[in-house]
């Protein structure tokens, strides 16, 4: 029989009581497995195993260690809240747990079917609790030193480890979706949404095509908070010029006053229609919303194949980046990513060739592709704004706009 032998380093931690974030440093992996064992109390040693591969490539690695007297049974948790009223906590524990099974799931190999089911059910069950409302019948708790309610010193114990900022939101918006259901909410917002003519887009798509290096491009300000970060560059100026700084390389930009402007201003400039500019605009309760985002980006922020004029209600869906497939942010976003890839031919080669042209210029290779992650096996009749003209580039009057026709995609 064949043997094998595998090297194994250990490291030993001291477990302070109320400080669980520990920082465990193990140099260069010349280990098959790391075991860490720590104290928790005098006579408590709890260890675990960690196979080299699902460590990072760095020396060390940063764990947050759960004490063993506060680990509870996270379905009996979520049954207590159900039964106390409080939905918001029940909800709360189910996207802690969604949250760890995510973790755990991005350090193993695939497939991941056991993880997998349990994420599902959890949602399923996240979905059924979003439709009650919160009623919370007895608001007071004893304390985790009363012995006569055990239960409720557990509920009150766990309602104090959340943050504020980590507690599940009461959205209004989800009362809407869960009485129309999401297919028929997702079917509303998308045909009481305004997409732009191809021509108006490949128009402005050659427009920064030409420019991007040579002229200055509109661009927003990058925020203190994505400055630094990776992909992101920065602002900065060289003479009287703005430019967007990355990679080594300097690109003019226009500065955006407030943040939608100059996209304002061109819509109203090639079909007279006003948006988000008082009460006398044609638009009202309406949005222009970015896809893809990445407005600081001189490449998207006037790309029209970027932007969709939205109901003002449905935007704050729009404006939450989700990487979860099952959630609404998630699956109304893509449908409208599916949508302009389709009405503007994003998947063609030439846009790809383009694309990665303008990436070039920018000191970077393209590793994102402008597509959508889902299949579109729904039918819409969408509004689509077409430029102020008879569509034989004789223009209409100055006080006319152009022509909004229905289109079957």
């Amino acid at each position: 029989m064949k043997g094998y032998s595998l090297k194994i380093k250990e490291i030993e931690l001291q477990l302070h009581e109320g400080n669980y974030n520990r920082r465990v440093k193990y140099n260069e992996k010349d280990f098959d497995i790391l075991v860490i064992s720590f104290k928790e109390k005098a006579d408590s040693i709890r260890r675990f195993a960690i196979s080299a591969k699902c460590l990072p490539n760095s020396d060390s690695i940063h764990l947050i260690l759960n004490p063993t007297d506060n680990v509870y049974n996270y379905m009996d948790v979520i049954e207590q809240f159900y039964q106390a009223g409080d939905i918001l906590y029940a909800v709360t524990v189910i996207n802690k747990v969604i949250e760890r099974i995510n973790n755990i799931g991005s350090t193993l190999p695939k497939p991941q079917k056991a993880l997998n089911n349990q994420r599902s059910a959890l949602k399923k069950l996240r979905m059924f609790l979003h439709s009650i409302k919160n009623n919370v019948v007895d608001r007071t708790y004893l304390s985790k030193k009363n012995p006569n309610n055990p239960t409720s010193s557990i509920l009150d114990d766990i309602r104090e480890s959340f943050s504020k900022s980590s507690l599940d939101k009461i959205d209004g918006v989800r009362v809407l979706i869960d009485i129309l259901g999401e297919e028929t909410f997702i079917k509303l917002v998308i045909e009481n949404s305004f997409f732009f003519d191809k021509k108006i887009v490949d128009d402005q798509r050659k427009d920064i095509f030409d420019k991007l290096g040579k002229q200055p491009i509109p661009a927003r300000k990058t925020t203190k908070t994505q400055s630094g970060n990776p992909g992101v560059g920065v602002n900065t100026k060289i003479g009287n010029l703005d430019i967007y700084q990355i990679n080594g390389c300097n690109i003019p930009v226009k500065l955006d006053e407030d943040g939608n402007k100059q996209v304002r201003d061109i819509i109203k400039e090639k079909t007279g229609y006003t948006i988000s500019s008082g009460r006398k605009c044609i638009f009202q309760n309406y949005i222009i919303s970015h896809l893809w985002g990445k407005a600081y980006d001189p490449r998207y922020f006037t790309n029209f194949w970027n932007i969709v004029i939205v109901p003002a209600w449905a935007n704050s869906l729009l404006d939450k980046e989700s990487g979860d497939e099952d959630s609404i942010e998630f699956k109304l976003k893509d449908m409208f990513k599916k949508i302009c890839v389709a009405l503007y031919n994003l998947d063609d080669p030439q846009f790809s060739e383009e694309w990665d042209d303008m990436t070039s210029r920018m000191g970077s290779t393209s590793n994102e592709k402008i597509s959508s992650n889902i299949s579109k096996d729904s039918t819409y009749e969408i509004s689509v704004i077409h430029e102020k003209n008879d569509g034989a580039g004789l223009w209409y009057g100055s006080s006319q706009v152009g022509r909004i026709i229905l289109q079957t995609i």
